[in-house]
């Protein structure tokens, strides 16, 4: 489980740091889920990471995408609770200057 999370982690890495050019373009431009879909997506995912103490890898796996699929709603102006807030407040609203935002460059915190 620790090579995959590792080749995970450096792929996406390489992603933003292989060229500059690219790091600055969107990850998911062509992606075709709506806004909506996204979110189910991401929720789905949360129901398996989120109610988990469980460290096998259809865990991680739910909880790597949670943060994907967080990253490309991010890209389209979505963003999950702000600074500061509880986790029970926090909710899908459109992306303000105190907005959560996820990231690719560390996919997974296998500490929970």
């Amino acid at each position: 489980m620790n090579r995959l999370l590792l080749a995970l982690s450096l792929f996406a890495i390489g992603l933003q740091v292989a060229s500059p050019a690219m790091a600055a373009e969107k990850l998911f431009a062509k992606a075709t889920e709506t806004d909506d879909q996204l979110r189910k997506l991401f929720d789905d995912a949360g129901d398996s990471c989120l109610h988990s103490r469980s460290h096998d890898v259809r865990v991680v796996v739910a909880c790597v995408s949670m943060r994907i699929y967080g990253a490309a709603l991010n890209e389209r102006g979505w963003c999950y609770g702000h600074r500061n807030e509880a986790n029970a407040e926090m909710d899908w609203h459109r992306c303000d200057a105190d907005s959560e935002r996820f990231s690719l460059d560390k996919l997974v915190d296998v500490r929970r």
